[in-house]
């Protein structure tokens, strides 16, 4: 229990340091009676937060957890080629598209 705690507090600290530069309206780490990914919970909680349809978000991520919690969620899975996992374990995990960079994002977003 006291790890689990340590997880939310860790993301949040790491945001307030690393990411002091951007706004965040939602920071969703792992917490004490929300199942992990790839349970859509924690990101249907932050969707409820923000006042947004899931299925109008874009959910980013790295690995296969992360697409398998976007699809489960409803949310449109966005693999990135930079981080954690290949791109055949995104794509085979449920990635609708993959990116190579951030700048590969923006048109997303406006489209």
């Amino acid at each position: 229990m006291y790890r689990q705690r340590n997880f939310y507090r860790f993301t949040r600290q790491c945001a307030k340091e690393l990411l002091a530069p951007w706004k965040f309206d939602v920071i969703m780490g792992f917490r004490e009676g929300i199942a992990p990914k790839p349970d859509p919970t924690g990101a249907l909680m932050v969707a409820e937060e923000l006042g947004v349809q899931p299925a109008s978000i874009l959910y980013v991520g790295d690995s296969g957890v992360d697409m398998k919690t976007a699809n489960a969620a409803g949310m449109y899975p966005l693999g990135v080629t930079w981080g954690y996992r290949p791109a055949e374990e995104l794509l085979a995990t449920g990635a609708a598209k993959l990116v190579a960079s951030p700048e590969e994002i923006i048109p997303l977003l406006m489209g």
